[in-house]
């Protein structure tokens, strides 16, 4: 178990990461949807698919999500590079 210091700490790393990347996504839903998939996967989630990780982000569908991977234009090798 984490401290409530230390998970302050987490979010405003993760805030700071998606302020430092979120140029790399045109638009503020596809920003939203990157910020949600990312604290998806490190949420304590028991499966790890588009579903879960929707409804742990507070969506309807996992249809935002899956577009942000499949069909949004990102590139990850830009995001690499800022990093």
């Amino acid at each position: 178990m984490i401290s409530a210091r230390v998970g302050k700490q987490w979010n405003l790393d993760l805030d700071d990461l998606f302020v430092s990347i979120g140029h790399r996504f045109g638009r503020v839903e596809l920003r939203r949807r990157m910020r949600d998939y990312v604290r998806g996967l490190l949420a304590p989630v028991a499966r790890k698919n588009s579903w879960q990780l929707a409804e742990q982000a507070g969506h309807a569908t996992p249809d935002g999500l899956q577009h942000l991977l499949t069909g949004a234009k990102w590139n990850p090798d830009d995001i690499r590079d800022d990093l």
